[in-house]
């Protein structure tokens, strides 16, 4: 049957490489995220940015305010221009420190899971709880019914201890989750998912008592990433405009490797491409990811769409970082955006997660 509505949400998490940072912090963050939200604007299409506020904390605490300050300053712009706003937590920055003019970062607590629960200013909920008072306060001066309402886990990982994860969510008036790569399955030593067994609806309702693999009917709403799969040829093709862009780098990630050794860096990554050759790897909707392209894209995101095809509506992300965008995959997405629009017509809007809350929120007593 023919899709009623498909919603696609162009998001970005708004963030530092968690590793080392070639560059300064305009060239890394600020810069692009002005080009994207040009971009945007140009085609009348708002930008969701998951903003990862640990990082301030981290840096004020450090007296590093020159990062902070234009942090907050270009979050606020952004809501003022019609963009949106929501949480982005990548905790290990509360336990890192600037040493020797570099992040020493504690890479055995980079995800919520890994703070606990238990009652505490440094447990999982409490963070949560931190994070949205925060960006409350920071934005509503600017919007004044600005709210926090929307969350994506660090390196997607919604995992472990989902069911405690989505009730300390709950419990702080979230009522949107786009953290979850349908059917996306990784383990590297930085991460572990496992998103094989969710509901095959485009999208459903989490909560502590249904956890990631029943739609709860209502609480949490679930807006995943969309993935795709695609032949070996097309992966092969994708490697090697991959390889090509090698050059286009701005930063580096991180391993849990006691050494953060070179080596230890470049083995997580070898393990991340490698995925790409055997099996039947799974792709993210993404313009950031060196190697996609138009074809790519289209021919995945409508491979996304059939595999929906039952559901009336369709609620999806598209995830991008700022720091790994240039030039390419600017223009990159302003060709999906123009084809998009071209080969789904009316069925398709672009959104932001404000503008559907209402439509999406089933929370009910839960929040």
């Amino acid at each position: 049957m023919a899709l009623q509505r498909i919603t696609i949400f162009i998001t970005a998490d708004y963030e530092l490489f968690l590793g080392r940072n070639f560059v300064g912090h305009d060239e890394v963050l600020f810069d692009p995220t002005e080009q994207l939200m040009r971009r945007c604007e140009g085609r009348d299409v708002g930008v969701t940015f998951f903003a990862d506020v640990c990082s301030v904390w981290a840096h004020r605490k450090s007296g590093l305010d020159d990062f902070a300050d234009k942090f907050e300053t270009q979050m606020r712009e952004a809501l003022r221009r019609g963009h949106d706003v929501q949480l982005h937590l990548h905790p290990h920055w509360l336990e890192s420190t600037w040493q020797d003019n570099q992040w020493r970062v504690a890479t055995d607590r980079m995800y919520l899971s890994e703070f606990g629960f238990e009652r505490g200013e440094d447990s999982a909920p409490a963070i949560i709880q931190r994070g949205v008072d925060y960006l409350h306060n920071l934005l509503r001066p600017t919007v004044s019914d600005y709210r926090c309402l929307a969350f994506r886990a660090a390196g997607l990982a919604l995992q472990p201890d989902e069911d405690r994860l989505i009730k300390s969510l709950l419990e702080n008036g979230i009522k949107v989750d786009s953290s979850i790569a349908k059917e996306m399955m990784l383990q590297l030593d930085t991460i572990e998912i496992d998103y094989r067994d969710v509901p095959a609806a485009a999208n459903w309702y989490l909560s502590p008592d249904s956890g990631l693999s029943t739609d709860a009917g209502a609480g949490l709403f679930e807006i995943p990433i969309a993935t795709f799969r695609c032949g070996l040829a097309t992966r092969l093709g994708f490697l090697l405009r991959r390889a090509r862009s090698v050059s286009m780098r701005r930063g580096a990630g991180i391993s849990r490797s006691s050494q953060q050794t070179r080596w230890s860096n470049l083995k997580t990554m070898l393990a991340y491409n490698l995925r790409y050759l055997s099996g039947r790897p799974l792709f993210s909707l993404s313009c950031d990811t060196k190697g996609h392209n138009l074809s790519m894209l289209l021919d995945g995101f409508d491979d996304y769409l059939q595999r929906h095809h039952d559901s009336d509506e369709v609620y999806v992300s598209m995830i991008n970082h700022p720091k790994l965008m240039f030039d390419p995959q600017f223009e990159l997405l302003d060709a999906f955006i123009n084809a998009a629009r071209r080969r789904w017509g009316d069925s398709l809007r672009f959104a932001t997660m404000t503008e559907v809350s209402e439509e999406v929120d089933k929370s009910g007593e839960i929040a």
